[in-house]
């Protein structure tokens, strides 16, 4: 290749390359947090923490109607819940991630409504009772539907060196039917760990927001006592800045003792500063009759 026509190859691939580059949209945003926490626990244990991270986003099209778009959030100086996706009117999107939000069970494993901390969270180091229990969330591939007549499908998948995790849901928008009423299930099975359901029932009215959440995690593993939870909580927003919220989960532990959490949680926001603070108490912690552990927390957090 002579040297003109390189020079002339190298200027037309660089200027496509910026044409790419202008015709996608880019954004970076970020948030800081600074956190005291007090668990009945951890005596000596420092109660203050801070928080950064930074999520770089960028979306385009393409041909068919077709777009794409891809997220890595620089977190603590770790590099986590990055995603790819490809979306369409027609197809939905399909998308590959690090955490559980390309499809499946991940999606819901949680919906009871809180405007801090989930009542059975930072008391202990378990979070029982939950439907995404043993999920992978390694490189999980997933498919969400569009919305047809208020019924939205996903998919979620990951492959592990022997087994894969595959769970489904089913989510509905009742609103036709009643006004602000949504309901979904779903169901994993988490390769040779455990299988996973879950169904809920959501209701908002105004800035008030109930719902009730009733799960179950078998697992395969002789001898390991399944847990069946029952979840409820209400939010409600009292103006456009300040949100309250309670609820309630128990945790039946196989033949254990029954897992009680219960809390309330509140958070203000001004601008780009929120205020959140919480109140946790879990009683016989993972079916440990006796064992009662409670925390409470304030944290300023400031997104930009």
């Amino acid at each position: 290749m002579n040297k003109l026509t390189k020079v002339g190859l190298t200027a037309l691939a660089s200027t496509m390359v910026v044409a790419s580059a202008n015709a996608a949209d880019w954004s970076i945003s970020g948030g800081a947090s600074i956190s005291y926490t007090n668990v009945s626990t951890d005596s000596g244990v420092n109660p203050y923490s801070f928080g950064d991270s930074l999520t770089f986003s960028a979306s385009g099209d393409l041909d068919g109607g077709m777009s794409i778009s891809t997220s890595m959030e620089l977190d603590g100086n770790t590099m986590d819940d990055r995603k790819i996706a490809i979306s369409s009117d027609t197809m939905g999107t399909v998308s590959i991630t690090s955490s559980l939000t390309a499809g499946g069970i991940g999606r819901i494993g949680d919906v009871v409504p809180t405007a801090s901390e989930e009542v059975y969270d930072v008391t202990d180091a378990d979070d029982n009772g939950l439907a995404s229990t043993g999920v992978s969330s390694t490189n999980q591939i997933g498919w969400v539907s569009n919305s047809f007549g208020g019924l939205t499908a996903s998919v979620g998948h990951t492959s592990l060196a022997k087994e894969s995790d595959t769970s489904w849901t089913l989510e509905y928008d009742a609103s036709d039917m009643v006004d602000g009423l949504s309901l979904g299930y779903g169901m994993a099975d988490n390769g040779t760990t455990s299988e996973n359901e879950t169904l809920y029932v959501k209701y908002t009215m105004g800035g008030l927001t109930v719902a009730y959440q009733d799960s179950t995690v078998n697992y395969d593993a002789a001898g390991t006592s399944d847990e069946d939870a029952t979840h409820v909580g209400a939010s409600f927003a009292v103006n456009e800045n300040l949100s309250i919220s309670v609820g309630r989960q128990d945790v039946e532990m196989g033949g254990a003792a029954e897992e009680e959490s219960s809390g309330v949680s509140a958070s203000y926001t001004m601008g780009s500063m929120t205020v959140s603070g919480f109140s946790n108490k879990t009683d016989n912690t993972a079916g440990a009759s006796g064992t009662n552990n409670s925390s409470a927390g304030v944290t300023v957090s400031f997104s930009f």
